[in-house]
């Protein structure tokens, strides 16, 4: 027994003799000794133990054609009249006996090209480039008609809306490529939704009310919903497989107990929901690897949370920066690597949030330093300062360079920081931690 426990204490002394050696290779033995002897607290990652049932998520996303419910014009007024800012606008109008006209309701109409009026006191500058984009992906059923303003008593025809679609239609009536073209192209005649008014300021208030103030402008979700149920409803890849890109994100997002829902939705903000969709959208098919990373590791190191903007360009720039410093994102180094600056976040931010909001605040007063007023820090500028921290809480995993950005050096010898700009409770906490 002896002889096995002086064994045990000989193998356990090598041990530890080979791994002060490997720490003095770091350069780090004094530092890492001196921080045990001082009573540091050691960083330690611990895992989110919030269970989350996505099941109790709306994924409007994973119904099936079969699920989806068709409206009738009578469930939408049912709807409405359980609105009660609605119904206040209906108890107005009948206490004030106001009722409204049918035939000022506008009506379709055909004109000749030749008959309609661009009034500039309404419409802007010709898009050419939007022009360009109209007639490249060219389909006459999603053509919509021209809308108009007649002032009674004239012939004015005034174009209010959808100018450029009038623009593309006339050039392909002038080059001869709709069928049946008068002989005079200025003769074609094309579909109008026309109002008749008296009122000679309509046109601007039309103007007004159709590029905005009296309409709804689709959200990033609403596209993304279309291209998704395009793909998985009907298999139309879209244009340069749009759509199933779209799908191939919603599905790693899924795969990954993360549901995309529109901002407004009822239950955005519950854990699991991302309603950062722009960012989602703006990842082409090359960029798959990069979203994918972004996506695993924020549901591995924050299940239970909401997704939360910061994650993009915290991850996005994290993988991006490991790729080009060819430092492998797998294995036991990056895994006890991921896990020091996820502890980091945790113990001194709580969570991304919080680090987003303190990385704005740290960033504006580093600014200051250099007399400039701003806003919005960097992407980066959140992963650069906890890599900062990484580093002077001893770490010694390879990092990408976004460490050594955010360092102002006025002149020779002076040399600013973005770290020592962290407010002061925060470095004093990290001076009394190790990895």
């Amino acid at each position: 027994m002896a002889t096995a426990k002086a064994t045990v204490e000989k193998t356990t002394a090598k041990a530890t003799a080979k791994k002060a050696s490997a720490v003095v290779l770091n350069g780090q033995s004094t530092a890492l000794v001196s921080a045990l002897a001082s009573g540091k607290t050691k960083l330690v990652w611990r895992a989110n133990r919030q269970k989350v049932d996505i099941s109790k998520l709306d994924n409007v996303l994973s119904k099936t054609k079969n699920q989806l419910i068709n409206k009738s014009v009578e469930d939408l007024t049912s709807e409405l009249s359980g609105y009660k800012k609605f119904q206040n606008v209906i108890a107005f109008l009948k206490a004030n006996s106001i009722q409204y006209k049918i035939e000022d309701i506008p009506k379709f109409e055909n004109h000749k090209l030749r008959s309609l009026i661009i009034p500039e006191e309404v419409q802007r500058l010709l898009d050419k480039p939007h022009c360009a984009k109209i007639s490249g992906g060219f389909d006459p059923r999603l053509l919509s008609p021209i809308f108009i303003v007649r002032l009674k008593g004239t012939n004015k025809l005034l174009v209010i809306d959808s100018m450029h679609t009038l623009s593309v239609v006339g050039s392909f009536a002038k080059e001869g490529l709709w069928d049946n073209v008068p002989d005079d192209w200025l003769d074609f005649e094309y579909p109008c939704w026309v109002v008749d008014t008296d009122q000679e300021s309509f046109a601007l208030l039309a103007g007004l009310y159709r590029n905005g103030e009296g309409s709804k402008p689709w959200d990033e979700f609403d596209y993304h919903r279309v291209h998704v149920r395009s793909y998985r409803l009907y298999g139309d890849n879209g244009p340069n497989d749009k759509y199933k890109l779209a799908a191939m994100k919603q599905s790693h997002c899924e795969s990954e107990d993360t549901i995309p829902m529109a901002p407004n939705h009822a239950h955005a903000g519950r854990a699991g929901t991302l309603t950062h969709i722009k960012a989602l959208s703006s990842y082409s098919d090359d960029d798959m690897d990069e979203f994918k990373f972004i996506i695993s590791m924020n549901n591995k190191y924050w299940h239970g949370n909401e997704v939360d903007s910061a994650a993009f360009g915290f991850y996005g720039n994290l993988y991006i920066g490991l790729l080009n410093g060819n430092v492998p994102m797998k294995g036991k180094a990056f895994e006890t690597f991921m896990n020091d600056i996820h502890a980091i976040v945790k113990t001194f931010f709580v969570d991304f949030p919080e680090l987003r909001s303190i990385t704005t605040e740290t960033y504006k007063t580093w600014m200051k330093i250099q007399g400039k007023d701003t806003k919005a820090p960097p992407f980066n500028c959140a992963l650069a300062l906890v890599l900062k921290m990484y580093k002077k809480l001893g770490g010694s995993h390879l990092v990408p360079t976004d460490v050594s950005m955010f360092t102002y050096e006025p002149s020779p010898g002076v040399r600013h920081d973005i770290y020592d700009s962290l407010p002061l409770n925060i470095r004093q906490n990290v001076g009394n931690h190790t990895i």
